[in-house]
């Protein structure tokens, strides 16, 4: 009896590993399938978060590519904007020209009062620059030549007293009446020559007429 003890107890030693191990094995191999279930299930879920967060951060950038277009679109026209403004303020500045010659003539006039000196007798014809033109030609002017000289005169400017009263404006609206012919043609130191040559004031016409091109200043 107690070598049967003895040879029970020397058995359950010996086992006693075994069993342990087919103890702990299952329990390690479940552990780790149910660690690994977890770490999916977590995945998983930071994809979907993830998969969220692309399509919000997607339509984010779409709303502000069409907000850069709509800038750039807004660009386009304020830059329209500012070339017509640009041409604006040449437009004045011309006017503004034309209306500082007008004020030194309306000077001229006022200073020299109401008085008219008696007129000196005017010649038939006179000889200016190497040639010769009948009194109140009004192609004597840099710019005029025969064909605007008739239309000017068929819009009753016939001297050169009547042309220097004329405003460049008025001319403007004879010539571009006349067609499109005419266009080109800038009428603003006209009347500033017929003033002098009615003024028989020779030298200043042609010290002016040398600065000009076309009846254009050489600068312009």
């Amino acid at each position: 009896m107690f070598f049967a003890y003895i040879l029970l107890q020397s058995t359950f030693q010996q086992d006693l590993p075994v069993g342990l191990a087919l103890c702990i094995v299952p329990a390690i191999i479940g552990w780790l399938a149910a660690y690994s279930f977890y770490n999916v299930g977590k995945l998983r879920t930071q994809v979907s978060t993830l998969t969220a967060e692309n399509g919000t951060l997607t339509e984010k950038v779409n709303k502000q590519a069409e907000e850069l277009t709509d800038l750039r679109v807004k660009l386009t026209q304020a830059e329209a904007q500012i070339d017509n403004l640009n041409e604006q303020l040449r437009k004045a500045k011309n006017d503004l020209i034309i209306c500082e010659s007008e004020r030194a003539m309306m000077k001229e006039k006022m200073a020299a009062g109401n008085a008219t000196p008696a007129a000196a007798p005017q010649p038939d014809s006179i000889t200016f620059a190497g040639v010769k033109y009948k009194w109140d030609d009004l192609k004597i002017v840099e710019g005029i030549g025969p064909k605007i000289a008739e239309i000017l005169n068929n819009a009753g400017i016939n001297s050169w007293k009547a042309l220097s009263e004329t405003a460049p404006e008025r001319i403007r609206e004879i010539l571009d009446a006349a067609g499109p012919n005419f266009n080109v043609h800038e009428p603003a130191t006209w009347p500033e020559q017929a003033r002098l040559a009615n003024a028989a004031d020779w030298e200043a016409l042609k010290k002016m007429q040398d600065e000009l091109d076309g009846g254009r200043p050489d600068n312009d």
